[in-house]
């Protein structure tokens, strides 16, 4: 795939996540609004999904309600202007997972049939293949700067 399209991609996944995380901004001041989504993942979450979110989400969830927002902002703003691309394009695969394995669909046919992560995580595998942090970019002038 042309390079261009490629940072096209990276930039349009980077806004995409730059406007969940800008979604979520009253989960700082609050973790009551992640509360809630995840009293309503756990009512029909698969065993799995449902240890996650007992042992790990419940537990940190003051922590998680700031941090997912940061991350999703943070991700987001590496990629429009394509800083750490490799490294940002896995914690955004990874974000995404979490995401899934804590609403329960995961290890799913609901999965399969979501065309919202099965899109998402695919235009990260993309970016990732497709050397995204190399056109249009901060990574290329980093990558040229340590060669003088």
């Amino acid at each position: 795939m042309n390079q261009k399209w490629i940072a096209f991609l990276r930039i349009v996944v980077g806004i995409f996540f730059i406007g969940e995380g800008l979604g979520k901004l009253g989960w700082y001041s609050s973790s009551e609004f992640l509360k809630l989504d995840l009293d309503r993942f756990a009512q029909n979450a698969p065993a799995v999904s449902a240890w996650y979110q007992r042992h790990v989400a419940y537990p940190g969830i003051e922590a998680w309600a700031r941090l997912i927002p940061t991350g999703e902002m943070l991700i987001g703003i590496a990629l429009v202007i394509g800083v750490l691309t490799l490294p940002v394009l896995i914690a955004a695969f990874l974000l995404v997972l979490n995401f899934n394995l804590t609403n329960g669909v995961l290890f799913s046919w609901r999965f399969f049939s979501n065309p919202y992560a099965l899109l998402l995580l695919s235009c990260i595998l993309m970016l990732i293949n497709g050397k995204a942090g190399s056109v249009f970019a901060l990574d290329t002038k980093m990558r040229r700067s340590r060669k003088l």
